[in-house]
């Protein structure tokens, strides 16, 4: 609906160009034959009505692309203004780094942070489009419904009028008499009629007749239709209704003036007097898209005792004016642009760093630049409709003063120049193709992916466009599971599980992303040097033959073998939670995760708060563990339970700000206010309050006091 609704606005912003244009030539042609303003309408209707358009080396009309070189420099300033994921990764449950791919806070892929700019965003519990989009999808929907309306008012206005003119009394031919009409008007598309006010004097008839005649061989009747269409279309833009008033006019000067060429000068005083007697009192009302009627009498009468029969030379003069400044190349054509390629791209990337240096307040002037490495870095196609490639960028900077510039973040300063080199590597410019034509898409940067394989670029660049809001948050649509397990530090995290070649049954299951209890989202590219889909191909093969991938088709055992293999962590299936079937949407709603412990350190002016890792055990814990914990049921167990301090330190935690608090009321919950809950921990030791504390996306969103017998 929005791509659409887009398409519409881009259509309406051109044809309002064309419309100006046709308004300026129609007063300078406005004692020429209305003919010619007449065909001019054609090019608005042309703008209005067909969303493609060609380029063209003339044009009156201004650049209304968005492929420029302006619209790339905005997007790489967005990109490295904006402050991305941490250089390094975070880690695992098993304390080391895992092999997936970061994401920020709106699931994109960790990208490049300006000098000084590096940190740490964990990922949003959900995907949400902006406030932006919001709009236009409102603004969509809101144009949907009235086209909806002028288009159901029109067919509902055509349809009455049909009935109603089933009691017309036929002439002739074409020719009915209808006691119902004020006014002389055509209606119908493939069949048009004349119909004629009753009591028409055979005076006037002819006129009249012959006036209506022109029209339909004119097929003007299909040109109302058209016109009806595009206000349907752009009904939201005022100055289309106003073209479709004048081109009304035009449309029915021209036709007066055909019948007197025809019929002669010397019918000019009788025919404005039909049209004077037609008009007194009588407005066409049957306002459809299959019916028009005369109207403008006043113009039209004024036209008619004005028009003289132009020479040959004054017709050839003033169509040779609109052929050459208002020529149909130059109101239905777009200006041919100039055709940028990679490199324009690049070198308006590196202008973009050049202005972001000499603009930061540092003083430093670039005097001289170069690019040292552009050149493809890969291709990858089936992703998005138009196919991707890839471009290495690597430049080096020479400042008036090195000494000027605070080299943070991602400038490196290499023989008294600086060149872009980061924790996070070397920026890749991305391209999508219409043709041979490169469209700018942004960039990403090299040390975050594996980029020398297939399968890594394709990850790349599902995590980059799944940001861009392009692509939908899911690497492999059908089928999916979730699978929930326990990490070492006590939070929950979650796999997204998919069938990436054949859905059921029979399909295996692989791990497209996973997402660990702060939040932060992995993106899993297979370890293979062929693209995705031959590689799960070939796995799925294996399993269909019963071979060593016979466990990925079940998805529990996928699971389980993921986190041992690549988390480095063993669990059995019994310590997975596995929801089938699920939904890429579930996966995006961050794992809630439960931890006991102590909690002490907070206040009302700090969101943050000390939290001690603790383990509730009882008497039916392993008695081989209790002994290598010291612990003596009989002696330290006397309610049937032992609270063990796991890490002995204090993991600072942080409160969201909708957080939820409970107190023990004796052996009953009671909910408090944060200030009520703060006073319950002055009162306890320093060591502070058992509690429940449950944690989503990093952030503590219910604290609840634990009892204890």
């Amino acid at each position: 609906m929005t791509a659409i609704f887009q398409t519409v606005l881009q259509m309406s912003v051109a044809g309002s160009y064309v419309i100006l244009l046709v308004l300026i030539a129609r007063l300078i042609l406005r004692k020429a034959p209305k003919l010619l303003s007449y065909i001019l309408w054609f090019a608005v209707l042309f703008r209005l009505l067909c969303p493609l358009s060609f380029e063209t080396s003339y044009s009156l009309l201004p650049e209304l692309g968005t492929g420029n070189l302006q619209t790339a420099a905005d997007d790489t300033k967005t990109l490295v203004q904006r402050p991305l994921v941490s250089t390094s990764e975070p880690s695992g449950p098993a304390g080391g780094t895992t092999g997936g791919i970061t994401a920020d806070a709106d699931g994109v892929a960790a990208g490049s942070a300006s000098p000084g700019m590096a940190g740490t965003i964990p990922v949003a519990a959900a995907a949400v489009k902006s406030s932006s989009e919001r709009w236009q999808t409102v603004a969509g929907y809101i144009w949907l419904g009235g086209m909806s309306v002028m288009l159901s008012g029109g067919l509902v206005s055509a349809i009455r009028l049909n009935r109603q003119l089933k009691g017309a009394r036929h002439q002739r031919g074409n020719l009915y008499e209808w006691g119902g009409a004020k006014t002389p008007f055509v209606f119908g598309l493939l069949k048009p009629r004349i119909i004629l006010p009753a009591g028409l004097g055979e005076h006037e008839r002819g006129y009249i007749i012959r006036h209506e005649q022109v029209h339909i061989s004119r097929l003007d009747h299909l040109v109302k239709l058209a016109a009806f269409a595009a206000l349907c279309l752009h009904w939201f833009n005022p100055l289309i209704w106003f073209a479709v008033r004048f081109m009304d006019e035009d449309m029915e000067k021209s036709c007066d003036e055909a019948v007197i060429r025809e019929l002669g000068s010397s019918i000019k005083k009788d025919y404005s007097t039909s049209l004077l007697s037609l008009s007194t009192g009588r407005t066409f009302k049957g306002r459809t898209p299959l019916a028009f009627g005369e109207n403008s009498t006043k113009g039209r009468i004024k036209n008619i005792l004005n028009y003289r029969k132009p020479s040959f030379w004054a017709v050839t003069s003033a169509a040779a004016f609109v052929i050459i400044t208002v020529a149909v190349a130059g109101l239905t054509g777009n200006m041919r642009s100039q055709k940028l390629t990679e490199a324009d791209y690049a070198r308006q990337y590196i202008a973009d760093q050049i202005a972001g240096i000499e603009n930061g307040g540092s003083g430093a002037v670039i005097v001289d630049s170069e690019m040292t490495v552009f050149e493809q870095a890969g291709r990858v196609e089936g992703l998005l409709p138009e196919p991707l490639e890839l471009w290495r960028l690597e430049y080096r900077l020479e400042p008036d003063d090195l000494s000027k510039l605070p080299l943070a973040g991602g400038m490196n300063a290499v023989d008294g120049e600086i060149t872009e080199d980061s924790s996070m590597g070397k920026p890749l410019l991305v391209f999508a193709y219409e043709g041979d034509t490169p469209r700018y898409e942004g960039v990403i940067w090299s040390a975050e992916y594996d980029l020398g394989t297939p399968a890594g670029r394709e990850t790349a660049l599902q995590v980059f466009f799944e940001r861009k809001g392009m692509l939908e948050h899911e690497t492999y649509s059908g089928n999916h599971a979730i699978a929930k397990f326990v990490m070492s530090d006590g939070t929950t995290a979650h796999l997204l599980l998919s069938q990436p070649a054949v859905q059921g049954d029979s399909g295996i299951w692989v791990v497209e992303r996973w997402k660990d209890g702060n939040g932060y989202e992995y993106y899993e590219a297979p370890d293979t040097s062929l693209p995705s889909a031959d590689y799960f191909a070939g796995l799925q093969a294996e399993a269909d033959q019963r071979q060593q991938a016979a466990e990925l088709l079940d998805p529990a055992q996928a699971a389980a073998a993921f986190v041992q293999d690549e988390l480095g962590w063993n669990l059995t299936q019994e310590q997975i939670e596995l929801q089938i079937p699920a939904t890429a949407a579930d996966f995006i709603i961050s794992p809630i995760s439960e931890l006991l412990g102590y909690v002490s350190g907070m206040t009302l002016a700090e969101p943050g708060f000390k939290f001690d890792n603790a383990e509730w055990l009882t008497e039916d814990e392993d008695p081989a563990r209790l002994r290598r914990l010291g612990i003596d049921p009989e002696r330290d167990m006397p309610g049937g339970f032992y609270v063990l301090n796991k890490l002995a330190i204090k993991d600072p935690l942080e409160l969201s700000d909708e957080a939820e608090f409970t107190i023990m009321d004796g052996a009953s919950p009671k909910a408090v206010s944060r200030a009520e809950f703060i006073e319950r921990l002055d009162i306890m030791s320093d060591s502070g309050m058992l509690c429940t504390v449950t944690t989503q996306d990093g952030k503590v969103i219910r604290i609840t006091e634990r009892y204890l017998p």
